[in-house]
């Protein structure tokens, strides 16, 4: 796949958010000298962020971003510590965390009409006007390829995969994912109706573990060791961390039962009374704005939350978009704010059953 040079992206970025831009608020000079601290991520995200986004956007605004890389349990923590006084303004977290900060009073509602690039958001990476999604993953299955994917969950739990599998580790997000796909093996239902049973489900779980070789928390670790035969399929995980080898020629790539895959929701959030809002909304418009969108999701192989952007046959060979595709996909987001509050006693059982 050919992908844009790291200095062609920030001219392009640089000419489209000149279009883009609050032309009359630069003229005034409105953001000259501010500053503002975001937590980003940390990886191949967090770097093209820190080195093509934010320099187009300070070089546009006259202003100061400070980026600090953390992981979404890192970032909220952050918030929760500096809530009596706000340091960040913007911060990166997963979807599970949204209602989280919500609930906590750690972030604000989006000023819609000072966020034109809204217009183009599709309604479900909304979350209901308290964040944005900015990158979409698909977890599910990922396989060495000389190995023939299960077309259904249930049979994960054949005795033909004993000892040949890696699972997601309980501390990680992904591995809600799994407790929910045990759930609808045992109870047959659909993914959206399973995810309620998960505390019943916890014997099905049990009897996955003969098949279990070693559990990870590590995906691209994980990518590479089914690449080179270590395992035979891991589960469940999210495709930015597989396909970045599949599309160096690695012999590993993903699999999608039929019963239906997960959306990994990488979002942002406006950090409720953190410093220079103006300046941290301009900065959540320029990450949704189309040409950022369009060469993050190409370096990323992640699918964009906003409508009409062009891509080649190859990214889309990565990538679940437009929306119709990850319809087509049964692409399924969890009800979050039902499981956070169960989570902390299913990773209590989880590591029960596999003694982490």
């Amino acid at each position: 796949m050919t992908r844009m040079s790291r200095r062609t992206f920030g001219k392009l970025a640089l000419g489209t958010a000149a279009l883009a831009a609050p032309m009359g608020f630069m003229r005034n000079g409105w953001a000259a000298g501010k500053e503002i601290s975001i937590g980003i991520w940390g990886g191949s995200q967090g770097e093209f962020v820190k080195k093509e986004i934010i320099p187009a956007f300070q070089s546009d605004f006259d202003c100061t971003v400070i980026a600090e890389e953390g992981f979404t349990l890192a970032n909220v923590g952050k918030m929760r510590a500096t809530k009596d006084n706000p340091k960040f303004s913007v911060m990166f977290i997963d979807d599970v965390a949204i209602p989280i900060c919500k609930q906590e009073g750690l972030i604000a509602e989006l000023p819609k009409a000072d966020m034109p690039a809204l217009e183009k958001l599709y309604p479900r990476f909304g979350f209901d006007g308290w964040g944005t999604a900015l990158a979409i993953s698909v977890a599910s299955l990922f396989h060495n390829t000389s190995v023939t994917p299960p077309e259904t969950y249930a049979e994960l739990w054949d005795p033909k995969y004993a000892g040949k599998l890696k699972l997601v580790s309980p501390k990680n997000t992904p591995s809600v994912f799994f407790l929910i796909v045990a759930s609808a093996v045992k109870s047959g239902k659909p993914l959206a109706e399973a995810q309620y049973e998960i505390d019943d489900a916890f014997d099905k779980v049990a009897e996955l573990k003969p098949n279990i070789m070693n559990l990870f928390d590590n995906g691209p670790q994980a990518a590479n060791e089914v690449a080179q035969g270590q395992a035979d399929i891991g589960l469940l995980e999210l495709s930015k961390y597989i396909y970045p080898y599949t599309a160096k020629g690695a012999p590993v790539t993903m699999s999608f039962p039929k019963e239906g895959s997960f959306a990994g929701n990488n979002c942002q959030v406006l950090v409720k009374g953190g410093p220079n809002q103006d300046l941290a909304v301009a900065f959540m418009n320029r990450m949704l704005e189309p040409a950022v969108q369009k060469a993050f999701s190409e370096y990323a192989l992640t699918a964009p939350p906003v409508s009409g952007i062009e891509f080649s046959e190859e990214t889309l060979k990565y990538i679940a978009y437009p929306v119709e595709e990850m319809d087509s996909r049964g692409l399924f987001t969890p009800d979050w704010e039902f499981i956070n509050a169960k989570r902390s006693g299913w990773t209590e059982k989880l590591n029960g059953i596999f003694a982490v």
